[in-house]
C-alpha cells in the first residue's frame, strides 16, 4: 500500500512538474523572440546611425576639399566613412538573422502552445477526484 501511495504521489509531482515546465518553455520562448526582435531593431538603429555619420563624414570632406585642406586629411575622412560603409552589410546581415530567430522562436511557442495547450488548459481545470488519493 506505501509503494501504491508513493507511486500516485510520483505521477502527481509529474503532472504538476509537466505543467510548470509548459508554462515555463512557453514563456521562455515568447521572451526569446522579443529579445531577438528588440536585438534586430537595435542593430538595424546602430546601422542607420553609421549610415548617417558616412554621410556626414563625406560632406565634411567634401567641404575640406573646398577649403584646401591637406588631401591627406581629406583622404582621411574618405577612409573612415568608407570603414563605416563597410560594417553596414554586416550590420544588415546580423539584424536580418536576430529577425529569423525572433520568428523561429515566435514559431516555436506557437507550436508548443499548439501541441501541449490543449492539454495544460484540461489539467489545470480538471477537479481533482480525492477518493482516488485517500488510502484504500
Amino acid at each position: 500500500m506505501g509503494t501504491d501511495l508513493a507511486r500516485v504521489g510520483s505521477k502527481v509531482v509529474e503532472l504538476f512538474a509537466d505543467g510548470i515546465t509548459y508554462t515555463v518553455a512557453t514563456a521562455k520562448l515568447g521572451m526569446a523572440s522579443i529579445a531577438m526582435f528588440a536585438l534586430s531593431e537595435a542593430v538595424r538603429g546602430a546601422y542607420n546611425y553609421v549610415e548617417d555619420c558616412a554621410r556626414s563624414v563625406d560632406t565634411l570632406a567634401d567641404t575640406a576639399s573646398t577649403l584646401w585642406v591637406k588631401g591627406d586629411v581629406v583622404n582621411a575622412h574618405r577612409d573612415a566613412a568608407a570603414v563605416m560603409r563597410g560594417v553596414l552589410a554586416d550590420a544588415e546581415s546580423l539584424a536580418n538573422e536576430a529577425e529569423e530567430m525572433a520568428t523561429d522562436f515566435k514559431s516555436a511557442k506557437e507550436g508548443h502552445e499548439a501541441d501541449y495547450g490543449p492539454v495544460a488548459e484540461l489539467m489545470a481545470g480538471k477537479d481533482t477526484d480525492r477518493t482516488y488519493y485517500s488510502n484504500r
